[in-house]
Protein backbone atom coordinates (compact mmCIF):
# COMPACT_ATOMS: atom_id res chain seq x y z
CA UNK A 1 0.00 0.00 0.00
CA UNK A 2 2.83 2.12 0.55
CA UNK A 3 4.31 2.09 -2.66
CA UNK A 4 1.25 3.38 -3.99
CA UNK A 5 0.70 6.00 -1.83
CA UNK A 6 4.22 7.66 -3.51
CA UNK A 7 3.88 6.26 -7.04
CA UNK A 8 0.96 8.26 -6.32
CA UNK A 9 2.68 11.48 -5.05
CA UNK A 10 5.43 11.28 -7.61
CA UNK A 11 2.62 10.86 -10.28
CA UNK A 12 0.81 14.18 -9.25
CA UNK A 13 4.34 16.22 -8.70
CA UNK A 14 5.07 15.21 -12.33
CA UNK A 15 1.92 16.27 -13.35
CA UNK A 16 1.41 19.77 -11.31
CA UNK A 17 5.07 20.36 -12.47
CA UNK A 18 3.82 19.86 -16.23
CA UNK A 19 0.70 21.91 -15.48
CA UNK A 20 2.75 24.70 -13.75
CA UNK A 21 5.05 25.29 -17.31
CA UNK A 22 2.54 25.07 -19.78
CA UNK A 23 0.52 27.56 -18.05
CA UNK A 24 3.41 29.90 -17.58
CA UNK A 25 4.53 29.12 -21.29
CA UNK A 26 0.99 29.78 -22.81
CA UNK A 27 0.28 33.31 -20.39
CA UNK A 28 3.06 35.10 -21.96
CA UNK A 29 2.44 37.73 -24.79
CA UNK A 30 4.26 37.46 -28.07
CA UNK A 31 7.12 39.88 -27.99
CA UNK A 32 5.77 41.14 -31.36
CA UNK A 33 2.67 42.71 -29.24
CA UNK A 34 5.22 44.76 -27.18
CA UNK A 35 7.18 46.24 -29.84
CA UNK A 36 4.11 47.62 -31.97
CA UNK A 37 3.63 50.21 -29.12
CA UNK A 38 7.76 50.92 -29.69
CA UNK A 39 6.40 52.02 -33.27
CA UNK A 40 5.60 55.65 -34.35
CA UNK A 41 2.14 54.91 -36.49
CA UNK A 42 4.11 55.53 -39.70
CA UNK A 43 5.88 52.34 -39.13
CA UNK A 44 3.49 49.88 -38.28
CA UNK A 45 1.78 47.41 -40.69
CA UNK A 46 -1.97 48.15 -41.18
CA UNK A 47 -2.51 44.94 -38.79
CA UNK A 48 -0.50 46.39 -36.14
CA UNK A 49 -2.31 49.72 -35.83
CA UNK A 50 -5.56 47.55 -35.93
CA UNK A 51 -3.94 45.73 -33.11
CA UNK A 52 -3.22 49.13 -31.33
CA UNK A 53 -6.34 50.61 -32.07
CA UNK A 54 -8.60 47.30 -30.30
CA UNK A 55 -6.79 47.68 -27.44
CA UNK A 56 -7.33 51.61 -26.67
CA UNK A 57 -11.29 50.69 -27.89
CA UNK A 58 -10.91 48.37 -24.90
CA UNK A 59 -9.65 50.73 -22.69
CA UNK A 60 -12.39 53.57 -23.78
CA UNK A 61 -15.63 51.60 -25.07
CA UNK A 62 -16.95 54.59 -26.33
CA UNK A 63 -14.25 56.51 -28.28
CA UNK A 64 -15.78 57.70 -31.49
CA UNK A 65 -12.81 58.99 -33.10
CA UNK A 66 -10.98 55.18 -31.89
CA UNK A 67 -13.90 53.40 -34.10
CA UNK A 68 -13.84 56.01 -36.91
CA UNK A 69 -10.33 55.11 -37.42
CA UNK A 70 -10.57 51.21 -37.17
CA UNK A 71 -13.55 51.70 -39.59
CA UNK A 72 -11.10 53.11 -42.03
CA UNK A 73 -8.44 50.73 -41.72
CA UNK A 74 -11.08 47.59 -41.64
CA UNK A 75 -12.04 49.26 -45.04
CA UNK A 76 -8.51 49.44 -46.09
CA UNK A 77 -7.69 45.92 -45.38
CA UNK A 78 -10.73 44.44 -46.61
CA UNK A 79 -12.40 43.46 -43.78
CA UNK A 80 -15.78 45.09 -44.30
CA UNK A 81 -18.01 43.37 -42.13
CA UNK A 82 -15.81 44.76 -39.30
CA UNK A 83 -16.05 47.75 -40.64
CA UNK A 84 -19.96 47.92 -40.60
CA UNK A 85 -20.13 46.86 -37.38
CA UNK A 86 -17.95 49.25 -36.49
CA UNK A 87 -19.81 51.76 -38.37
CA UNK A 88 -22.80 50.55 -36.48
CA UNK A 89 -21.02 50.95 -33.42
CA UNK A 90 -20.48 54.52 -33.87
CA UNK A 91 -23.85 55.45 -34.72
CA UNK A 92 -25.02 53.95 -32.01
CA UNK A 93 -23.55 56.17 -29.82
CA UNK A 94 -23.87 59.33 -31.90
CA UNK A 95 -26.88 58.92 -34.49
CA UNK A 96 -25.92 61.95 -36.16
CA UNK A 97 -21.97 61.26 -36.77
CA UNK A 98 -21.33 63.23 -40.02
CA UNK A 99 -18.43 61.02 -40.12
CA UNK A 100 -19.90 57.20 -39.76
CA UNK A 101 -22.65 58.52 -41.55
CA UNK A 102 -20.30 59.02 -44.18
CA UNK A 103 -19.13 55.82 -43.82
CA UNK A 104 -21.95 53.78 -43.69
CA UNK A 105 -22.89 54.83 -47.44
CA UNK A 106 -19.67 54.17 -48.92
CA UNK A 107 -20.05 50.66 -47.25
CA UNK A 108 -23.26 49.77 -48.85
Amino acid sequence: MKKYRIFFIIIVLILSVFLFIELNRSTKLPDHIHSIDDKSVDQRTDEENITVLERTLQKEPNNVNVMIQLADLYMKTDQKRDAKKMIENILEIDPSNKEGLIRLERIK
